[in-house]
């Protein structure tokens, strides 16, 4: 693993990505658990957005007495035209405490299975539910956290920026075709490159006075 981490330090000649060392980044995503998936890069979807709301009414449903916030359609998904694989992301903001008993409970009624902690933030958790040959996965949020924010900005600046789209999509393949290149290598190095567009969309939403656009 060290020799990971000196590589991509080397490679990306930087210490830090979003404010986390990068040694501490691939550690935590080192013991990420995820089900065991084939699934390729497809052509935009339209039904995405229509299982998400589909998924965000069952969720509302299973969790009326929870202390629910939101429910939004994040990841490659919720960006059309966005080419993504077959997995539907959904950000469930709740107050504290998250992950509890009763919230596990109401998620694995759903046919959802818990798997630890989240990639995107070490404060979040995530479950997973197969159905069809999509996976849908629900990240438990706390909504004052930054990558709760950052998730939102970065789909809504996603959806409006065509040049950055593009760029991203192109970036994505270049690094997905490195030869011998590790699962947690490739996490990384998309992580960096998403860092970067988050940062910029981070500015924008400022700019335009918005937190974030509601729903899918």
């Amino acid at each position: 693993m060290m020799r990971v981490i000196r590589q991509l330090k080397e490679r990306l000649g930087i210490q830090h990505i979003g404010g986390e060392p990068i040694e501490h980044l691939v550690r935590r995503w080192s013991r990420v658990e995820m089900p065991e998936l084939n699934l390729e890069v497809r052509a935009y979807d339209p039904s995405w957005p229509v299982l998400f709301e589909r998924e965000r009414q069952r969720l509302q449903k299973a969790l009326e007495a929870e202390p629910l916030i939101d429910i939004q359609h994040v990841g490659s998904t919720s960006i059309p035209p966005m080419p993504s694989k077959n997995i539907v992301d959904l950000a469930v903001a709740l107050t504290l405490p998250l992950c509890t008993d009763s919230q596990k409970e109401r998620l694995e009624s759903l046919g959802y299975r818990y798997h630890g902690t989240s990639p995107i933030d070490p404060g979040f958790f995530w479950f997973w539910r197969l159905e069809d040959g999509t996976a849908l996965v629900v990240h438990l949020c706390d909504p004052r956290a930054a990558w709760y924010t950052n998730l939102l900005h970065f789909r809504d600046y996603m959806r409006e920026h065509l040049e950055e789209r593009a760029s991203y999509e192109r970036l994505k393949r270049e690094l997905a075709s490195v030869p011998g290149q590790s699962w947690l290598e490739y996490s990384v190095l998309k992580r960096h490159l998403l860092q970067q567009i988050t940062d910029r969309a981070n500015v924008w939403a400022a700019a335009r006075g918005g937190a974030g656009s509601n729903g899918s």
